[in-house]
């Protein structure tokens, strides 16, 4: 008997090319029993590549054929919540990657069903899993910094650089822009961080930068938590800059955080000191490794290594009423209240 847990996949864009076929097909402890993908000359090609035995064009022929443990559902937004609502009553475990769904409502339709049927859905958040931010919780679960009472993010893409996919920028598949790509991960990265507080309100402002697509495209957001912390960030895939930027700002009543780079500093008898914890990563090497660990984190849940698994449909669904707020803001044009 295959100990292995059978895997299927769909979805065979670049995130599946990239990203979760080679590591999947890697792994020890997983069998990709097949991939799906409307373009049937592209999962061929991938299925060679990868020694990947059958391929599908509709997710029902592989969930009826293969008898699988787990379902990695890559493809565009709009289809996630259809086909995590059939893999679960088809038995399987899932991990989606984000945005889960485009809405909060989407997103908790599939958190029950996931209850009904007592199977588990992860949603991939892979800057949980780096190895800068693992150490950067740790100080501020430590309180190393004092009271948080500030936060900044900023992920600016540069003009041109982008070279997403077409339905990256229609409304109708995406369900939005750049706050549902760039700006949900941010999000969820500082309420992860922050250990999982109540937002309070939320006001956002945003700019079409690129006339030509149906989505938004720049964004800057103010989020009050609990707790008397205020997060502020801008997003954009489109913006005037020669180099992409990611950064975070955090700053609490003894110090400061940043990360990319990780950076660490405390008062100390009146003099800020350097507490950055030595043996840091390449910022190539972060950025692979967390989309390994978060791979490897999932499939050790599921074989009972650990006792829980983080960035849960139940996280997604927290994340996702933040950015009904958003949007709901910038169309209103007003403060919107979370809490």
């Amino acid at each position: 008997m295959d100990a292995k847990l059978q895997v299927g996949i769909v979805g065979c864009g670049g995130i599946a090319q990239v990203i979760h076929l080679p590591i999947l097909s890697n792994h020890p402890d997983v069998r990709v029993a097949g991939i799906c993908d409307i373009d049937a000359s592209k999962a061929a090609v991938l299925a060679d590549k990868f020694r990947i035995n059958h391929i599908y064009q509709d997710i029902a022929e592989l969930l009826q054929k293969e008898k699988l443990d787990v379902m990695f559902i890559l493809t565009p937004t709009n289809l996630h919540l259809p086909m995590s609502l059939m893999a679960l009553e088809y038995g399987a475990h899932i991990f989606i990657e984000k945005p889960a769904t485009p809405t909060a409502s989407e997103a908790r339709r599939i958190q029950k069903k996931a209850r009904e049927t007592g199977k588990v859905v992860m949603v991939g958040m892979q800057n949980r899993f780096r190895s800068d931010v693992v150490a950067l919780k740790k100080f501020l679960d430590n309180r190393d910094l004092g009271k948080l009472f500030y936060l900044k993010g900023s992920w600016l893409q540069a003009k041109h650089h982008s070279d997403r996919q077409a339905w990256f920028f229609q409304k109708n598949v995406s369900g939005g822009g750049v706050i549902l790509d760039l700006g949900i991960q941010l999000l969820d990265l500082v309420w992860w961080l922050l250990d999982r507080p109540n937002p309070i309100n939320v006001r956002a402002f945003s700019f079409q930068l690129n006339k030509e697509i149906e989505v938004e495209d720049f964004c800057v957001v103010c989020l009050t938590f609990e707790n008397e912390i205020s997060f502020s960030m801008e997003v954009s895939w489109d913006f005037p800059i020669v180099k992409d930027r990611f950064s975070l700002e955090i700053i609490g009543e003894y110090g400061t955080g940043t990360l990319n780079p990780l950076k660490l500093q405390k008062s100390w008898h009146g003099q800020l000191v350097n507490i950055t914890p030595g043996n840091i990563e390449s910022k190539t090497s972060i950025f692979k490794k967390g989309y390994e660990k978060e791979i490897n984190h999932f499939i050790d849940y599921l074989l009972g290594r650990i006792d829980k698994l983080d960035s849960t449909i139940d996280d997604a669904v927290e994340i996702l009423r933040i950015v009904d707020g958003i949007y709901q803001s910038i169309d209103q044009g007003c403060e919107i209240t979370l809490a």
